[in-house]
């Protein structure tokens, strides 16, 4: 499928003018949403299109979705953003296509800019653009952490702009871009001036000397020029082996800093630990070059998974040292990659970071943040990262809590055995089999799904709404419906079956025991006639379904057309038999379930416990 076809998750929210999360719920509760291609969160433009105006979600475009739908469509969209910056900015460049320039001439020249910040957010959202840029929440947070901006700020990798276009409030952006596209977009966003070529072995600013350097460097890499920059007079603080690319990095920014300007570069977490880099760490701390290290969660990038570290540095001149602010706000991890919470992260790091700055200490906050001095830190290792240098968190038990847990796994452990029932071997014979859909046109059981969404609430007047993660997941709904509006009451006997399916392809029908309930999304409810047909029978042949009456999507998701599974036919008293062997079993898996999570939860609760101290053995 060609990439002009396609839209992302991020790009579907757009059109519909919601957040990521609604389009994350609608994938999982609508079974007719498209189906993704080429990955997990990438789909068909046009399938897309017409389901949200199918569902009448589709919102107005904006100047930018016209703009985009033209770029989009063309193989060098990054070109031509580029392009349609400079022409914004009148710098010179190709011009745009005359499509794109009529579009343009037709806004007012203030809305000019914010489309321009528009595009650049949709061509780097892109899987193979997105290590090209630094968000703009981090890029927040670096700027705070070298707050307050004044005289020259640069960025010697600088990409995009992005990192510089949060610095804007300074008196003068400088930077250099290895990548000749990325610096013209850079250059045409910024208006100033962007050098093009590479920061290590061609400096295109060797006497520069900024007030502040702003860095997220490329990682990982081992070609940046250690052969021939052996006697380079930055390595200050010693000569960089070939696999640490991102100490040269450190110590070309701090020399592009005034004596007393600051530094904030992004890191991989292992730049604070790897022994190849001990010698340049122990030089920086000892020269005072270290204020600070941020541990940021793995997953920060969309890009990457791994862990990040943010050093703020500054050019010690002859301040002397002073103790490192250690900070771990690694426990911010994203529900997945590039979500960060990045207010909350953000609050977390710069309260501690302010403080510091203004008395040279910080209030010690466990498993957080502290400030360290320097000769803790030079050991054998000189290891600067934060959760080894930390203090813990204390472990604090609820005894009583303790001992319900203790109590309850112990009743369900006794409670379980009973719950399964005797079985023998049974001799093979052929079976009569039929269908569900051939059950349904005999009326044996009829089927139902919820047309369109439900909207639910905790302070609803109607009934709670199951949905099929609330059977997958063997949680109980809590939603409710508004009295008015249209749902299925479900009714004891009923059968759900989730609609999707897991990697294991394993069918969780659930019978409804209870009262106060409605058909949400994502299920097939299986209305049995209890007079021809049991429903735990039901509910167990469907548990027990081969994987081939599945169809599997890209992203490993199975759905259950439960139309096509087969049951044997047999008399009722026959199902009523197998019915209460299928019903014990169920509840001995649940209740396993059930055992397990809290056994595990109880057992880690008590080692660590037992570990910190803050328990004993009893008698």
């Amino acid at each position: 499928m060609s990439d002009e076809a396609t839209v992302t998750s991020a790009e579907i929210a757009r059109l519909a003018n919601v957040g990521r999360a609604a389009v994350s719920n609608w994938r999982k509760r609508h079974p007719d949403f498209p189906e993704p291609v080429g990955g997990t969160s990438t789909f068909r433009r046009d399938e897309v299109e017409q389901w949200l105006r199918k569902q009448g979600k589709l919102a107005d475009a904006t100047a930018a979705d016209a703009v985009w739908r033209v770029l989009d469509a063309q193989p060098n969209a990054l070109d031509l953003v580029a392009d349609l910056a400079a022409y914004v900015a009148d710098q010179p460049g190709t011009k745009p296509s005359a499509e794109v320039r009529d579009l343009l001439d037709g806004l007012p020249a203030s809305e000019r800019a914010d489309l321009v910040e528009a595009l650049c957010s949709r061509v780097f959202e892109r899987q193979q653009r997105q290590h090209l840029m630094t968000p703009t929440g981090l890029s927040h947070l670096m700027v705070e952490l070298a707050a307050p901006l004044a005289g020259v700020v640069f960025d010697p990798a600088c990409g995009s702009g992005n990192l510089l276009h949060a610095a804007d409030q300074a008196e003068t952006l400088v930077g250099q871009e290895l990548d000749q596209t990325l610096a013209r977009l850079a250059r045409a966003r910024l208006n100033t001036e962007i050098a093009v070529g590479d920061a290590l072995r061609a400096d295109a600013f060797p006497d520069l000397r900024a007030d502040t350097v702003l860095c997220d460097p490329p990682f990982g890499y081992r070609d940046w020029g250690h052969e021939e920059l052996g006697v380079d007079p930055r390595w200050e603080y010693g000569f960089p082996v070939k696999g640490e690319a991102e100490l040269a990095w450190v110590q070309h920014c701090l020399a592009h800093t005034k004596p007393g300007g600051t530094v904030v570069i992004v890191l991989p977490a292992s730049v604070s630990s790897r022994r190849s880099g001990r010698l340049i760490r122990q030089a920086l701390l000892r020269r005072g070059a270290i204020r600070a290290v941020v541990a940021l969660p793995a997953g920060a990038l969309m890009s990457t998974g791994i862990a990040l570290h943010l050093w703020v540095l500054r050019n010690p001149a002859e301040q002397g040292v002073d103790p490192v602010l250690l900070v771990d706000a690694s426990h911010h991890q994203p529900p997945r990659r590039g979500q960060v919470d990045w207010a909350s992260l953000e609050a977390e790091v710069l309260h501690p970071w302010r403080e510091f700055r203004e008395t040279g200490s910080v209030t010690d906050i466990p498993g957080r943040c502290r400030a360290v001095e320097a000769i803790e830190l030079l050991d054998e290792d000189v290891d600067l990262t934060p959760a080894l240098h930390l203090p813990p968190v204390p472990v604090e038990l609820d005894l009583t809590a303790v001992a319900a847990a203790q109590s309850r796994v112990t009743r369900l452990l006794g409670e379980l055995g009973e719950l399964l029932p005797a079985v023998r071997q049974a001799p093979r014979a052929t079976r009569v089999m039929t269908t569900i859909h051939d059950l349904s046109r005999a009326g044996a059981l009829a089927l139902f799904q919820q047309a369109g969404p439900v909207n639910t609430r905790e302070g609803g007047a109607g009934p709670r709404v199951l949905t099929g993660r609330d059977v997958v997941a063997g949680e109980s709904p809590t939603g409710r419906v508004s009295a008015s509006e249209h749902v299925i009451p479900l009714q004891r006997g009923d059968v759900v079956v989730p609609m999707l399916a897991a990697g294991d392809a394993v069918v969780r029908p659930v019978v409804i025991e209870e009262d106060d309930l409605a058909l949400g999304p994502n299920l097939q409810l299986l209305r049995v006639d209890e007079t021809r047909m049991d429903p735990y029978f039901l509910a167990g042949q469907l548990r027990g379904a081969k994987p081939r009456t599945f169809s599997s999507t890209l992203s490993g998701v199975h759905r259950t057309d439960v139309r096509r599974i087969e049951v044997p036919v047999l008399d009722l008293e026959r199902q009523r038999v197998l019915g209460e062997a299928f019903r014990r079993i169920a509840a001995f898996q649940t209740g396993v379930e059930l055992a397990a999570g809290l056994g595990t939860e109880l057992a880690a609760q008590l080692i660590e416990g037992l570990a910190d101290g803050a328990v004993e053995p009893g008698d």
